[in-house]
């Protein structure tokens, strides 16, 4: 079995090098970027088909030792609170994986976290690179999650402090948009993510800094579109991490694509956070779509990607001049 899973996260690393897969990114860092020593990646299990597996790298300025320097890793619960513990060793070029659901891997220190849930990592000045890797074993599907890193003072390395943190977490906002959605029936399986941070883990990161606009969003605004049509509004919690099917914002028209009322065009969704569900308030989260679609059986499409960012002073958007007709959304 575990000749078979290192044969898989061989394919997996070809085909991201090939780019054959996309990674999940937004605006508010470079995705490629080598120079972080404190990142957080929300993780999941999206059923029993699926694992996941924490890739840790050196990066090319070889901060790490020829004898291994340490990551110490947080694991958190999706509702932010502490599980536990661990430590790895990474050497210099070394790029090592971990199954993160095992109760066997990394010593078994990872035995009891949970199928959904946040882990911190921290280098302690080392730079290096890591993200979650979603793999289906029986179609050979795969989603790669970034992370988001943590920026210290003047692009420096972001340390833990006794206090409050003098750095930054990038890939937070205040508004982020879904450039296009494509349904979530028949081919089409889409989820929405969204990641935030409250209790032990925002204590946590608040060590090493805040983000753009200094405090996590516990709410936010939902408006949906198609065709440049307006299908409504909704109000959502985001409990830290929050993981729900696009069907579950009962937007009938993005449920199935194509269909006529779009005009055969994808869905549109734009968020932004709001403490009562209606007006902007300068707060932070983040979060990306994830979409598998099975075009061609059994061979399954991936597509999830960060949503897209504003810049960084928000701004409150206009109200919708266009709606539907009447009747016509739910």
């Amino acid at each position: 079995m575990k000749i078979r899973w290192q044969s898989m996260v061989m394919v997996t690393a070809l085909a991201l090098s090939m780019g054959m897969a996309a990674p999940a990114w937004s605006q508010l860092a470079d995705p490629m970027a080598e120079n972080y020593t404190a990142h957080v990646i929300p993780f999941y299990k999206i059923d029993n088909n699926w694992s996941a597996f924490l890739v840790v790298a050196d990066t090319s300025f070889r901060d790490l030792s020829d004898d291994g320097s340490p990551i110490y890793m947080t694991f958190y619960k999706a509702a932010c609170n502490f599980v536990s513990d661990a430590i790895v060793e990474v050497t210099r070029t070394d790029a090592q994986y971990f199954q993160l659901h095992s109760d066997t891997d990394a010593a078994g220190q990872f035995n009891g976290i949970p199928e959904e849930g946040v882990v911190l990592l921290d280098g302690r000045g080392n730079r290096f690179l890591t993200y979650v890797l979603l793999v289906n074993g029986n179609d050979n599907s795969l989603i790669r999650i970034d992370s988001i890193p943590c920026q210290g003072p003047e692009g420096g390395p972001c340390f833990r402090s006794e206090g409050a943190g003098p750095g930054r977490w990038l890939r937070y906002d205040t508004f982020n948009t879904v450039a296009a959605t494509f349904g979530d029936s028949g081919s089409f399986h889409t989820n929405l993510y969204f990641f935030s941070a409250v209790g032990d883990l925002e204590a946590e990161l608040r060590r090493y800094g805040t983000p753009l606009h200094g405090d996590w969003a516990e709410r936010i605004h939902v408006d949906a579109w198609c065709d440049e049509i307006y299908l409504g509004s909704r109000k959502l919690d985001l409990n830290c991490t929050q993981r729900l099917r696009l069907k579950d914002l009962n937007y009938t028209f993005l449920n199935e694509f194509p269909n006529d009322f779009c005009s055969g065009k994808p869905g549109h969704i734009e968020t932004y956070a709001s403490d009562n569900g209606i007006d902007v308030v300068a707060k932070d989260y983040s979060g990306f779509q994830e979409t598998i679609a099975c075009l061609v059986p059994p061979t399954n499409l991936i597509a999830t990607g960060y949503y897209h960012h504003s810049g960084p002073d928000p701004v409150t958007p206009p109200p919708p001049t266009v709606g539907c007709p009447s009747g016509a959304c739910p």
